[in-house]
């Protein structure tokens, strides 16, 4: 080496030494076992997480727990309602049920989907398959008999059922009667609209001003002014006065006899069923089909001649 100090190993098991390191190691001074004794005593290490330390608000790791057990669903909202239903459904399993008529449905409607979104808030997520399952858990609840119907429940009718205009207008009441007793109706067929009012008296029809007679010469016609009277059996106990315009005689004629059935339902609602199967509660939609350019009719082409 550089120094000119030749240092030799000695070589132990296992291990290499240096004379060096053994001279060392030999020059310290001896510990006795006695004082060996005195100095292994442990000292007292205060801890850094101390429970009164984690107890401390201002280093305590405040956690946040969300309102809905859904938050961490696709739609919170929407999964909470559903979970709430069905919820009350297995409660009030075993009260009896009852047969919703149609009056009702369309008298109590529930919110719609453009309102159910908007109180949801859920955008794109919420889809109708998810409106539809919630109409089907609220039918359900509402088809529980109303003498035994919890307050509960009914409480959750209320909240879900909608308010708008279109269900105002579904509900509203049956048309009545005027302030002179006449049942006032509008009858459509192909081009013809007729104002028809009724009131009851001895069969007399008139139909702008004309008789009928005079206004419709065939008795095929006359004979359809008559088929809503006897098909309810109430011949000659109205009288008929009738405001047609529009379209040809068959489209006044039909006109006329929806008019005279709408009424019919009015002074009497009872007769709406054997009218309804009758066809007179339904309007004949059918119609002359247009012409088509090219040819002769809507439908009818031409001769084709070759030469």
């Amino acid at each position: 080496m550089s120094s000119g100090v030749r240092l030799r190993f000695c070589r132990l098991p296992g291990r290499f030494f240096s004379l060096r390191s053994i001279v060392l190691q030999e020059s310290r001074p001896k510990i006795s076992s006695d004082a060996k004794k005195s100095t292994s005593t442990t000292l007292p290490i205060p801890s850094i997480l101390s429970s009164t330390t984690l107890r401390s608000p201002e280093l305590s790791r405040v956690r946040t727990v969300p309102t809905l057990k859904t938050f961490y669903g696709g739609n919170p909202v929407h999964e909470q309602n559903i979970n709430q239903l069905n919820a009350l459904i297995r409660k009030h399993i075993n009260l009896p049920t009852r047969v919703i008529d149609d009056k009702e449905l369309q008298a109590n409607r529930f919110l719609s989907f453009e309102e159910y979104a908007q109180r949801v808030q859920a955008g794109t997520r919420l889809k109708p398959i998810h409106h539809k399952e919630l109409t089907q858990l609220l039918h359900r609840l509402r088809s529980i008999d109303l003498e035994l119907m919890p307050r509960e429940v009914s409480e959750t009718l209320t909240n879900y059922s909608s308010n708008s205009s279109v269900v105002a207008k579904v509900a509203q009441k049956m048309k009545t009667l005027d302030q002179f007793g006449r049942a006032v109706t509008v009858g459509r067929r192909k081009r013809s609209v007729a104002k028809v009012s009724m009131v009851r008296g001895e069969g007399e029809v008139l139909v702008n001003g004309r008789s009928l007679n005079e206004y419709f010469p065939k008795a095929s016609d006359r004979k359809k002014i008559a088929y809503p009277f006897q098909v309810v059996a109430q011949e000659a106990k109205y009288n008929v006065f009738a405001e047609v315009s529009g379209g040809g005689l068959t489209g006044q004629i039909d006109a006329i006899m929806y008019g005279i059935a709408k009424g019919l339902v009015i002074f009497n609602p009872l007769f709406k069923s054997r009218l309804h199967k009758a066809g007179l509660m339904t309007r004949d939609t059918r119609k002359v089909e247009r012409k088509k350019p090219g040819k002769v009719k809507a439908r009818k082409s031409p001769t084709w001649v070759k030469r």
